[in-house]
This record gives C-alpha cells, sequence and structure tokens, in this order.
C-alpha cells in the first residue's frame, strides 16, 4: 500500500475512533441549549484541538508520554468504552424492547451487552487489521448521507433555552474539554508514533477533514424530522459505537500497566456501562459522563503537559482538589444553567496546575546554584 493510501486509511481511522457518542449526539443537546451556535461552539474545538494534535508532538514524544502517563491513558479509554456502551444500551434499548418482549431494563441489558461483546471480540484482531476496517467503517458510515431525507430538513434556530450570553460562560470549559483531552487518547497516541510520514503526520488533516463530515451527518440528521429513528443513521451510530470501543480495548491490551489492570480497566468498562443504563438511563447521566472530558481528562492533561515525566502525588493532589471543587461548579452549569462561576472549572485546574508544577526544561529549587557571595 502506497504512502497515500496509508496516509487516508489512517485518518479515516481516526475519524472513527474520535466519533463517539459525544459527536454522535451531544449536538442534539448543545442545539436545545443554546441552537446552531452552541453547535459551532462545540464542533470548531473540537475538530481542530484533534486535528493539531499530531503537529504539537514528535513521534519521540508521543511514545514518552504513552509511558509517563500510562494508568491515565488506560482509564480514559475504559471510560470511553464505557460511555458508548451507556449510549448503546439508553437508544438501542427501545428498539429492542419495541419488536420483543422484553421488559425496558433487560432489552437496554441486551443492546449495551451486545455492543460491547461484538467490541471485545473485534479488539482481539490485529491491531494492523482492526485499524483498517475502522477506516472502511468510516466509508461506510459516509454512505449514511444518501439516506437522509434531505427534502424534509428543518431549519436550524439560532436561539434555545439557555442564552447565547450563557453560552460564553461555558465556551471556555467546551474548549478546554476539547483542546486537550485527546492528548490521553491512545489511538491518537498510536495514529501519532506511526503516522505513514512521521516528519508531516498528514493524516491528522484527513483526520480534521473526515471527522469535520461526521460531524456535519450529525446535523444533517438533528435536522431530520426522523432524527435517530432513520434506520441508516440507526446502523451508522452502532457502526461507530463497535469500532470506537474495539479500538480503545485494543489499546487496553497492550498499555503499558499491570495486566491485572489492564483486564480490570477492560472488563470494568463493559460493566458500568451496562450498570450505568439500566439504573440511570437519563439526559443527566450523559451529561455526567461527558464532563469527564470537560474537567477530568483535560485537567490531568495540563499537568502532564506541564510536568517533567510522572506527576508527583504533590501535583496529583493538587489537581484532585482543584476537580473536587470544580465538579459541582461545572455539574450546575450544565445541569441547571450556566452562570458567572461557570469560567472557575477552567480557572481552578490550571491555577492548581502551575501551582505545584514546572515547566519541562525549567531548573527546580534544587537544580539552581547558590552564590558563594551570600
Amino acid at each position: 500500500m502506497d504512502l497515500r493510501a496509508r496516509t487516508l486509511l489512517s485518518g479515516f481511522a481516526l475519524a472513527t475512533s474520535w466519533t463517539w457518542c459525544i459527536g454522535m449526539f451531544a449536538p442534539f443537546v448543545l442545539y436545545g441549549m443554546f441552537g446552531w451556535p452552541g453547535i459551532l461552539a462545540f464542533a470548531i474545538p473540537n475538530i481542530l484541538g484533534c486535528a493539531l494534535f499530531g503537529f504539537f508532538r514528535s513521534r519521540e514524544r508521543s511514545i514518552t508520554e504513552t509511558r509517563d502517563h500510562a494508568m491515565a491513558m488506560s482509564v480514559f479509554s475504559a471510560a470511553t468504552v464505557g460511555y458508548q456502551i451507556f449510549f448503546a444500551g439508553s437508544k438501542m434499548g427501545p428498539i429492542i424492547e419495541e419488536e420483543s418482549r422484553f421488559g425496558s431494563g433487560s432489552a437496554k441489558a441486551i443492546a449495551a451487552g451486545s455492543v460491547f461483546a461484538a467490541a471485545v471480540l473485534l479488539a482481539l484482531v490485529p491491531r494492523r487489521a482492526l485499524w483498517l476496517i475502522a477506516g472502511l467503517g468510516f466509508l461506510a458510515s459516509l454512505t449514511t448521507f444518501a439516506f437522509i431525507p434531505w427534502g424534509e430538513l428543518n431549519a436550524l434556530q439560532s436561539t434555545g433555552y439557555w442564552t447565547h450570553a450563557q453560552l460564553w460562560l461555558v465556551l471556555p470549559t467546551i474548549v478546554f474539554g476539547f483542546a486537550l483531552s485527546p492528548n490521553l487518547d491512545l489511538t491518537f497516541h498510536r495514529a501519532r508514533q506511526e503516522s505513514p510520514n512521521p516528519a508531516f503526520p498528514a493524516n491528522f488533516i484527513v483526520f480534521g477533514l473526515a471527522f469535520a463530515s461526521m460531524l456535519a451527518l450529525t446535523t444533517c440528521y438533528l435536522a431530520s424530522p426522523q432524527g435517530l429513528t432513520i434506520p441508516a443513521v440507526r446502523a451508522h451510530i452502532v457502526l461507530q459505537l463497535v469500532l470506537t470501543c474495539a479500538l480503545h480495548l485494543s489499546e487496553l491490551r497492550t498499555a503499558s500497566i499491570a495486566p491485572t489492570a489492564r483486564a480490570l480497566l477492560g472488563v470494568g468498562s463493559g460493566l458500568v456501562g451496562v450498570t450505568a443504563v439500566i439504573l440511570a438511563d437519563h439526559q443527566d447521566t450523559y451529561l455526567r459522563f461527558l464532563g469527564l472530558y470537560g474537567l477530568l481528562f483535560p485537567a490531568y492533561a495540563v499537568l502532564a503537559l506541564r510536568t517533567v515525566g510522572r506527576p508527583t502525588p504533590v501535583g496529583l493532589l493538587a489537581l484532585a482538589l482543584s476537580v473536587a471543587i470544580a465538579t459541582p461548579i461545572i455539574s450546575k452549569s450544565f445541569l441547571d444553567g450556566p452562570s458567572l462561576t461557570a469560567p472557575l472549572a477552567v480557572v481552578l485546574p490550571i491555577a492548581a496546575v502551575l501551582l505545584v508544577s514546572r515547566k519541562p526544561g525549567a531548573p527546580s529549587a534544587a537544580d539552581t546554584p547558590k552564590n558563594p557571595g551570600f
């Protein structure tokens, strides 16, 4: 396979890896909150933050990061799998319930468990073959455009039930989350480390364009009166959920952590997703999962980028305290409506990191020579 073909397939596979239940559904939530400006506020930092990932680090730096932050990245992958499994049960469970005699809880568990089982089987496929399947999966999802009822699309409204001023209050959180969360994504690091052209990772440009097309697809079925009930859209969602989970489970299999931890995270991701959809299948749960990528993971990413090597216990403690304080702020912002305190959800973890860490290459107090004249 020549360089151009490998670059395209790598970019397409990465687009599949990043086409989550966030990109396929969060625009619905943000549109209700803020109208179409909410969709733009979500899409622009998401596309740019992810596409620029490959150009802001070398292959060698990516290898170092995946070594120093292996546990955090593994937790990120496990949380991502759990999130997709929850969403699969939430959106596909009712379809099984309608077509069968199963009760609501059983139908959701079957939908979630089926997606997890399919992902586990795919994760056992050799990685090179799995990435090829993921690249082809993106092309399959593109065909969904042909099944959108173009003549029936509604015009998108510019307002939602919250104001544009409130959108500006949560915009820092949206940018913070989607600009930094890719730093903990093992599939992004895989794409950078195995880029067909390490000196110029053009596969990330392909990814940016490909992922933008997936967000455009979401916007199209959002504007359709049939929405998520379009059969082709349902097929697209299931395909992307399975492949996203498979790619992350595949990375978990070889993450630089203890084998027991890998197994616990892999199995636990499925259990968390199934349990969450049975016990708490509502939009608040979806938003709380989403909060991991708006606060916890980007906050850790700041710490990882700021420190030399692995984070110190002091750095982790300061980060944990700042996240604990910021959590009710971000929760209130997206569940009850943004207030003037909303930007603190970004300010607090960044301030904590700056206070307890030093930049790579900066001398510590112990490294600074003392002046013998004093």
